[in-house]
């Protein structure tokens, strides 16, 4: 609350794989409009959420009476997002809201995806943002969101009857992919390639797993950390959004592109 440390909120517990709350971010022009929309129909659900500033947009806050099922969350969320028009990041959309928890389940000792803790002060600006419903100073703040309904798995599993993900954000088939050995003219095998041994996916869509650019890394640049695009089909074939040839990223990797070497 002072500001000295930022606090990571994750959103699943991977022993149950369900959230005690849902967060919608979202950051892009006119990004507001669409988060007072989502509230407004929250509430005819009888859901109340709360609607926070953020640095670059807003943070709509739901609270759960019980620990939900992620992906119950999610099917909801998205569902009435895109019912209402709002862009889903993902689905071949690279701006959008984002939705925490932003995996149905999590795999062995993973966390997911954080999201900053809302009332704190943010480190880089130095300035709290608040929740827009409550007087400006942390006792209200903390007041009000004391007082918000929580929703409940019967509400969810009311709301979710006979719904599925929508198609465009439902994960893709597993695929197995199996690297071989490079032969080089000179007659050594090398082991080939793997861009995800280097580097860490944060998001996934049908298509692509979404990481930061190590050669943007590099220079300090991609904050978002997801200009690079990894095809979950393929591994071998990715591209950084923001420019950087493959080139750029193996140099960055320390696994430069091995020369080819002519007769």
């Amino acid at each position: 609350m002072d500001g000295e440390h930022t606090i990571n909120l994750y959103s699943i517990h991977p022993g149950t794989q369900r959230s005690k709350w849902v967060a919608i971010d979202a950051d892009y022009d006119g990004c507001m409009k669409d988060l007072l929309q989502l509230r407004y129909e929250l509430k005819q659900d009888s859901i109340q959420a709360a609607l926070g500033q953020s640095r670059r947009g807003g943070h709509l806050w739901i609270f759960a009476e019980t620990p939900l099922l992620a992906a119950d969350c999610r099917i909801y969320i998205y569902n009435l997002a895109l019912r209402l028009g709002i862009p889903v990041q993902g689905g071949g959309l690279r701006e959008g809201i984002e939705v925490f928890p932003k995996q149905d389940t999590l795999e062995g000792k993973s966390f997911g995806n954080g999201i900053r803790g809302p009332l704190g002060v943010h480190r880089r600006v130095r300035r709290r943002y608040w929740f827009i419903e409550a007087e400006q100073n942390p006792e209200r703040q903390m007041v009000y969101l004391g007082k918000i309904a929580k929703v409940t798995e019967d509400q969810i599993k009311t709301f979710t009857v006979g719904m599925t993900m929508p198609e465009a954000y439902q994960p893709p088939p597993p695929v197995v992919y199996t690297p071989g050995p490079v032969h080089h003219s000179d007659g050594e095998i090398r082991r080939e390639f793997r861009i995800l041994d280097y580097v860490r996916p944060r998001t996934k869509d049908r298509r692509n797993y979404w990481a930061q650019c190590p050669s943007c890394a590099h220079a300090n640049t991609d904050k978002s950390q997801d200009n690079l695009a990894i095809q979950i089909a393929n591994p071998r074939f990715y591209k950084c959004w923001a420019g950087c040839t493959k080139e750029d990223v193996r140099a960055a990797l320390g696994q430069p592109v091995p020369s080819r070497r002519f007769a």
